[in-house]
């Protein structure tokens, strides 16, 4: 973690910053070696102290504060996070009574009092405010009336500043629409009383309306630290969480939230979104019907809970019975029209999502559904709708994005230039709210490729073996090559069942990544185990048993794991479907993702890293194992269907069968961009469409130019 040959400072600086990032196990191993070198350092002695608390090691944890006490028995710090820890456990209580005995200061006790429930501490100090300027200010924001708090508070704050009126001007500031300014107010009462949960949370979001995820995230993090039984800041942080795509993380989050707050509606919400995403359908559900049926949207998500678990009769009755209940229900409305397009029921979609656009214009997803579904021309009166609201200053960015998408889709052909610029814009936008690391999916990859895979191949080499029957077939490549498209051609087999994007390899095989973290040798129980969890959760994500058939899993990122697969899955077939880097990057970039994910997306230099990362992948695997993939080209496909189709049909062992030549006809649900187009024959009209758009895409050629992935001319 950090050079222990450092001053003191900075090695306690280091794990701080890896508490903060909830990586006790890291800190732990660094502060033991501390507290021996510096026995008198009480911060030392503190961090060592959070840190086991962290990892639920209570009896280490009071030994390590019981050596603080003796250090600093008054520092404020110290009792906070002791009363703190021992609420995690019951115990805040006795920490008050102790607290009380110790003749700490009472402003010091009223904080204890909260923060020894868990609840956390809420700002206490006014200042040189008097109960009078406590009732104009209180006046003055309850009346909207931001000019008039900012008067009254300036004075106050020069002569003797107090956290409550900074957080008094920030909620004025963030209810006048001002997040910069408010986020900054809230900064400066926590910098008075840092333990003040109210106003962190004000400032997660502030820092969240502002599109500063990652700062938000932070700061949604401390205030779940500092308030571990307080189910607001839990559920802010697991929102947060979830939002930067963390959505293993904010399950967790949700699921020891429940623990203590059971039926708490809001919490059940994002239980039951958070098991959608990390492939746990049936949970999601669960917790979607223990909502109140009288929540706001408790059908919507019910419907979506029952469509991603394939219920797609269960998940329309639902959609129907709200509607007609509510008529103009623009987001029931909505989620029934995409719905309807991942069907296939293009006119009964158009009709949905016109009617969403009409009961509401700002629901973006169903302009951007309506867009990127259907051909609209510019005069469309849904398009007209759309520039209008776009027009208007005050709509979030969520919303000017979702428009910006969808007009340039809409514009790309009558007015490239248009459609450029709204792109550029959407673009832009999303990456200032989900910031783009090439470290993540790089240490992903390293992960993969350098760490694990040489402890497999030598135990593969070992003679070591999975017995694992199961034998799906995997499509892999990045996003926008063609893998839908195969997917869907693979799956009109009649042996073949379509999984789609299962996104289970890692998530079911955790025993096995822990052991190999470790350095640990594999054996055939370990490598059969992954196999057999693989397989189990494969069928549970895709909601169909194979009896007999192949399941298909066209998880995009596979292409990192073939080794992973080879090893526990010595039976499963893997497909690598690659396209011009050109003419798949224009795809990824004037393509709208489920925000938080495939960050990339929205900047041309971070698709050439993303290629990149995908040829270094494929390199090792040539080199290492040839015979474990086979590769499908997209613009062959393209040119000679029927030799590709039965080349890929041969290396997967399937017979030939001529319905997989009219794929379109028989494609089921389609959850992908590629929802229309699996819906049509083959045609070529996208190969080499980059040419049209270079001048569009320069900065991303560009990149690959320099990287040396541009195909031969």
């Amino acid at each position: 973690m950090t050079n222990q040959t450092a001053p003191l400072a900075q090695q306690l600086a280091a794990v701080r910053k890896a508490i903060e990032a909830e990586r006790p196990t890291s800190a732990r191993a660094l502060l033991r070696t501390l507290t021996k070198s510096s026995p008198n350092s009480a911060e030392a002695w503190l961090q060592l102290a959070r840190s086991e608390s962290m990892l639920e090691n209570a009896g280490a944890a009071r030994l390590a504060f019981e050596r603080c006490l003796t250090l600093a028995p008054k520092e404020p710090i110290l009792w906070m996070e002791l009363a703190i820890s021992e609420s995690r456990h019951g115990q805040g209580n006795q920490i008050l009574k102790r607290a009380r005995k110790a003749g700490l200061p009472q402003a010091l006790l009223k904080m204890l009092q909260t923060a020894a429930k868990g609840q956390g501490a809420k700002a206490q100090g006014t200042g040189g405010a008097t109960r009078a300027d406590l009732a104009a200010l209180g006046k003055a924001a309850a009346g909207g009336n931001l000019r008039a708090v900012e008067t009254r508070a300036a004075p106050i704050l020069k002569a003797r500043a107090g956290a409550v009126i900074w957080g008094i001007v920030a909620q004025a500031r963030a209810d006048a629409g001002k997040f910069a300014s408010a986020a900054e107010a809230f900064r400066q009462g926590i910098v008075l009383e840092p333990y003040a949960v109210d106003l962190r949370l004000g400032l997660v979001h502030s820092l969240a309306m502002e599109t500063e995820v990652v700062k938000a995230l932070v700061e949604a993090r401390r205030a779940a630290q500092i308030a571990p039984r307080l189910t607001s800041a839990q559920l802010v942080y697991g929102r947060i969480v979830l939002q930067a795509g963390l959505a293993d993380r904010a399950m967790a989050i949700a699921e020891q939230t429940l623990r203590v707050d059971p039926n708490n509606d809001a919490v059940l919400a994002l239980a039951a979104e958070t098991a959608m995403q990390v492939g746990r359908h049936r949970d999601a559900i669960d917790y979607a019907r223990r909502r109140s049926k009288a929540s706001t949207e408790y059908d919507i998500l019910l419907a979506r809970t029952l469509s991603t678990d394939g219920q797609l009769d269960e998940s329309l009755a639902v959609y129907d019975a709200l509607i007609a209940r509510h008529p103009t229900d623009a987001a029931a409305l909505a989620g029934r029209g995409q719905l309807r397009q991942t069907l296939g029921d293009m006119t009964a979609a158009e009709a949905d999502l016109r009617a969403a656009m009409a009961a509401d214009p700002t629901e973006g997803s169903a302009a951007r559904a309506l867009a990127y579904g259907t051909k609209l021309s510019e005069d469309d009166p849904a398009v007209i709708v759309m520039k209008d609201v776009l027009a208007r200053k005050e709509i979030g960015p969520q919303l000017r994005r979702q428009l910006d998408y969808a007009l340039a889709r809409v514009l790309q052909s009558s007015d490239p230039a248009a459609a450029a610029a709204h792109l550029a814009s959407a673009n832009a936008s999303m990456l200032r709210t989900f910031p783009y690391d090439v470290r993540q999916l790089r240490e992903r990859q390293e992960t993969s490729t350098d760490r694990e895979w040489p402890i497999l191949r030598a135990a593969l080499a070992s003679g070591v073996r999975s017995t694992s029957e199961a034998a799906p077939i995997f499509v892999t490549g990045l996003p926008r090559s063609g893998t839908t498209l195969v997917e869907a051609i693979i799956s009109a087999h009649p042996m073949v069942a379509a999984g789609g994007e299962l996104g289970v390899v890692r998530r079911s095989i955790m025993p096995l990544a822990r052991l190999l973290a470790e350095g640990g040798t594999p054996t055939e129980a370990d490598l059969t185990a992954a196999g057999d969890a693989y397989a189990d959760a494969a069928c549970h994500a895709a909601g169909q048993t194979p009896d007999g058939h192949h399941l298909t899993d066209k998880s995009i990122f596979t292409f990192m794991d073939i080794g992973l697969i080879q090893a526990i899955l010595p039976r499963a077939k893997v497909v690598v479907v690659t396209r011009d880097p050109r003419d798949m990057g224009l795809s990824i970039w004037r393509n709208h993702f489920r925000e938080g994910t495939h960050r990339y997306a929205a900047s041309q230099p971070a698709i050439a890293d993303q290629v990149e990362m995908f040829r270094d992948a494929m390199n090792i695997w040539q080199r290492d194992l040839p015979d474990a993939y086979h590769r499908i080209d997209y613009d062959a496909l393209l040119q000679n269907p029927e030799e590709q189709v039965r080349a890929l049909l041969e290396y997967l062992d399937l017979e030939w069968n001529e319905r997989v030549m009219s794929f379109n006809e028989h494609a089921g649900r389609v959850q992908t961009l590629s929802f229309a187009q699996v819906r049509q024959p083959l045609y070529k009209s996208s190969s080499g469409g980059w040419k049209r758009s270079a001048e569009e895409i320069a900065e991303l050629i560009a990149a690959l130019d320099a990287k040396g992935l541009l195909p031969p001319d």
